[in-house]
């Protein structure tokens, strides 16, 4: 069963260490040190919590994407709206 947590969470400690989370707005990364590449929103991600990131990692075009934010970054997003964290 999936739901959505009713308040996005104050920092990472609040989350679990592997969680799925939607993409509902305009969410960037980069890739080294090139250009800012958008997330595709309304896309399902799996996130892992890493030591001072978040790993997002979905599927597109049938290959693996994978690609890390900082956590602040991340958590920037969840209370702007952008990622929806599901439980």
């Amino acid at each position: 069963m999936t739901s959505c947590l009713t308040a996005a969470p104050a920092t990472t400690a609040a989350l679990p260490l592997q969680f799925h989370a939607r993409i509902s707005g305009k969410v960037q990364h980069r890739v080294g040190d090139g250009m800012l590449h958008d997330i595709p929103q309304g896309q399902k991600v799996h996130v892992d919590t890493a030591l001072a990131s978040m790993v997002v990692s979905w599927h597109s075009d049938g290959q693996p994407v994978t690609v890390t934010l900082a956590r602040e970054e991340f958590l920037f997003y969840v209370d702007e709206g952008r990622i929806e964290v599901l439980g």
